[in-house]
């Protein structure tokens, strides 16, 4: 079943690239590596972890297109892992997140099409071990009619389908129905006001563990952009309807804000901060970067996969610096969530991460990342704390090829007894990249 989801990844991913074809020649950058990969506790067990070698490769790349009548950015990543004396079953997984908007009348009328395939926990209490993945796939595809009555005011009215789906969590499965108007008023030439109003219509596919329910939103945006700043900021109020058993509605204020500020080139501060409701489908297709990377791993993500919507109160911070030889990022958090089904993962939790990259010259780079999370279960009474670090270095010694070593510990601490447990991994791997 897994495969199936990363050929549909891939298939996308595809379609994408020769529909792009059609207007012009799409950017497709790749790599392609394949190495020994050494994990010391393979199993992540926390009482007799199993030392083993094994064969792994991957394939990542990016497309992108940027015409009057078409824009995409896609990026994935597809990994093979060949474990021995059949501990765990070859794994195929793949990780996909992409936008594409065609033009279909300027000025008129536009179709989107996003995707975002992930690997999540089947178990978000359990360590990240081969047998606790699965891919979640959330797709979304509709038009947006423009509307202009004046030079300073528009509208928009926006069409989604979208259709969610895990490889082993049933309950997450479904299909939403969303609708929007909103109207753009521009305060100034820097600056403007929007008035949205929408609407969603949940449709789960298993009604004996999911509950169907409607969601709107009433609120008002303003942004303000100048040179070196942007500001953004939401105002408004949200309902959950459900429409059959238990609790009927429930309403909270929706509050959300941004920033950035570009104080020189090569610098860049960032804050994001909400009080709102979201649920792991919307958190899939919100967290799509509107710029295509090239993936050089599939991480696990720590989603809880399930059908219930939470309200989520969230701080963001961010610093990064972008220099010729030296990149550098961190960002900070804090965030709370509470669950509207059941409180069994309510959770409070804090953390920062980090990555450091270093040109020491031109055909060799040096890597170093970070990044450190507390989590509290609060109805549960139990912490867990994830601690993952690495480094990676890269030679390339002619035009395309590089060889690659990559060091990675993971540990994670709980307040359970008997569940910590730790991982340490080392990837020495060849590589191809057509660029």
């Amino acid at each position: 079943m897994r495969w199936k989801y990363v050929h549909a990844s891939v298939v996308t991913a595809a379609t994408l690239a020769g529909v792009s074809g059609t207007a012009s020649a799409a950017r497709v950058d790749y790599t392609i590596d394949a190495g020994i990969e050494q994990n010391d506790n393979v199993a992540l067990s926390t009482t007799d972890p199993i030392d083993q070698r094994y064969l792994r490769g991957g394939l990542g790349f990016t497309i992108t297109e940027s015409t009057s009548s078409l824009q995409a950015n896609v990026d994935g990543r597809v990994e093979y892992r060949d474990y021995e004396d059949d501990i765990f079953r070859d794994t195929v997984d793949g990780t996909l997140a992409g936008r594409l908007n065609w033009i279909a009348i300027p000025q008129r009328l536009f179709f989107s099409v996003e995707d975002s395939l992930s690997v999540q926990p089947v178990d978000a209490l359990a360590p990240d071990a081969p047998g606790n993945r699965q891919q979640v796939n959330v797709f979304s595809a509709g038009p947006t009619l423009l509307l202009a009555w004046s030079p300073s005011l528009h509208g928009q009215a926006e069409l989604r389908y979208v259709n969610s789906d895990a490889e082993v969590t049933d309950e997450f499965n479904s299909q939403r129905l969303a609708a929007a108007l909103r109207i753009i008023r521009e305060l100034t030439p820097t600056s403007s006001v929007t008035f949205n109003v929408q609407g969603q219509r949940v449709d789960f596919d298993d009604d004996i563990v999911a509950r169907d329910y409607d969601r709107y939103d009433l609120y008002a945006r303003y942004v303000r952009t100048l040179a070196h700043f942007e500001l953004g900021a939401d105002l408004g109020y949200s309902r959950i309807s459900y429409r059959q058993g238990g609790s009927g509605t429930r309403s909270e204020p929706l509050i959300r804000a941004d920033a950035t500020w570009n104080p020189t080139a090569s610098s860049s501060f960032t804050l994001a901060a909400s009080s709102e409701f979201s649920d792991t489908a919307v958190d899939a297709l919100s967290g799509i970067d509107a710029d295509a990377t090239l993936p050089e791993n599939v991480l696990t993500g720590d989603a809880v996969v399930n059908a219930s919507p939470y309200e989520v109160r969230s701080l963001d911070l961010g610093y990064a610096y972008t220099g010729t030889r030296i990149q550098f990022s961190v960002a900070p958090f804090v965030q709370e969530r509470d669950y509207i089904e059941s409180d069994e993962f309510d959770q409070d939790s804090h953390g920062a991460s980090a990555d450091f990259s270093w040109l020491v010259r031109r055909t060799l780079r040096l890597g170093l990342y970070a990044a450190d999370e507390r989590r509290t279960y609060t109805s549960l009474n139990r912490d867990e704390d994830t601690l993952r670090i690495g480094a990676t270095l890269r030679y390339s010694w002619v035009r395309h090829w590089s060889v690659g070593l990559q060091w990675e510990r993971y540990k994670r601490d709980s307040s359970v007894v008997g569940e910590d447990v730790s991982q340490n991994i080392v990837y020495l791997n060849v590589t191809y990249g057509n660029r």
